[in-house]
């Protein structure tokens, strides 16, 4: 294990930056930000980072003392011109999110701005993504189990269907969708959970032209809708497309070859070609026909959204005996990273932590 050098503590609030920093530069481990109110978050660890913004494992502290550790999402900076148009919808998809509780959600606790970059605090799952997950198995060539792969689907499935049904404080159905949904965006826990994140904030990023946007867009074009990589508005069914191609990653393989350009990519995801099985997959034929339903190109073929499609896993799983698989998660993440996850009440230093993130850190797109 190695050990990491103190680095020294600072408080940012929201005063023009330090001297000693000028201009926007990254925040860092021990870093404080004031977040207005008399609250404020110590950046304890980065778990996640890509294009868009950096996810910390935070300590929160109240005025009044009260502590909780959550992550702290923060956008990175923008030019003048996108900054409105970002925080217009990273505040949007907040506002609705945190009318969204549900066990298979990630919560969302607080939003707000810390030197016009948006910020959002978030439940912490404590443990690791589900592409990390997909990916530890695939360097070893083998599949997912069957009952750990369809736990963690109807899991997901579930967490679409809350979101979407879920209601403010009038009793209006928001009927919040993903339309990002991916490996990245589902969070293992070590306790054996499965949290869905991100919801709606896939338009709160700047309008780039760069390498690295192409890259992002290539990636979502994998789980991708065709009619939403046509430039169409998603629906719910386009949620269900999404989880039918994470459902075949999960038994399968994935949508498009490994080696494919961004550009074919693209083109391929507006046709919604999904690559042909090039073996014969033991599967059970009700799951093989819930897959290639919500794998349909036309949106009126498919699942009419993920609550529908949450009901016929959760038939096929409990017609091959399968439950609560939470024990099932909880011991393949014990296999695949013993001493953090075996005994989840013991008390870890932050070397634990950032041992795990140097290794299997959260790259979201």
């Amino acid at each position: 294990m190695r050990a990491r050098l103190p680095v020294p503590t600072s408080v940012w609030g929201g005063s023009p930056a330090p001297s000693r920093r000028p201009g926007p530069q990254p925040l860092l481990p021990a870093d404080v930000v004031d977040i207005g109110h008399g609250r404020s978050v110590r950046l304890l660890d980065v778990v996640g980072k890509g294009a868009s913004a950096v996810v910390y494992r935070a300590l929160l502290e109240s005025a009044n003392g009260l502590r909780k550790v959550v992550a702290f999402k923060l956008w990175n900076g923008v030019s003048s011109d996108d900054a409105d148009v970002v925080f217009a919808h990273a505040a949007t998809a907040a506002s609705r999110g945190a009318w969204v509780s549900h066990p298979n959600v990630v919560e969302t606790l607080d939003f707000g701005q810390w030197r016009r970059q948006p910020f959002m605090v978030l439940e912490l799952v404590d443990g690791v993504s589900l592409n990390v997950l997909v990916e530890r198995y695939a360097e070893r060539s083998v599949r997912m189990p069957l009952d750990l792969a369809l736990f963690i689907g109807s899991e997901v499935a579930e967490g679409l269907s809350g979101a979407r049904t879920a209601r403010d404080h009038r009793g209006v159905q928001l009927g919040m969708l993903h339309l990002a949904l991916g490996t990245r965006k589902v969070m293992l826990g070590w306790r054996g959970e499965v949290k869905v994140g991100d919801f709606e904030t896939s338009l709160a990023g700047p309008a780039s032209s760069s390498v690295r946007s192409l890259r992002v867009v290539a990636y979502r074009t994998s789980t991708m809708a065709p009619e939403v990589a046509q430039g169409v508005k998603g629906d719910a069914r386009s949620d269900v497309f999404s989880l039918g191609v994470m459902l075949r990653e999960l038994f399968i393989g994935p949508r498009f070859p490994r080696t494919i350009q961004n550009a074919e990519a693209m083109r391929l995801a507006r046709e919604g070609f999904v690559q042909p099985i090039a073996f014969q997959p033991h599967l059970p034929e009700g799951l093989v026909q819930v897959i290639v339903r919500a794998l349909a190109v036309d949106p009126a073929d498919r699942y009419p959204n993920a609550s529908a499609l949450a009901f016929e896993l959760r038939r096929v799983a409990l017609g091959l005996g399968v439950g609560d698989g939470r024990i099932f998660l909880r011991r393949a993440l014990d296999r695949e990273w013993g001493n953090d996850a075996s005994e989840v009440t013991l008390e870890r230093g932050p070397a634990a932590f950032s041992t795990l993130s140097e290794a299997d850190i959260i790259e979201e797109e």
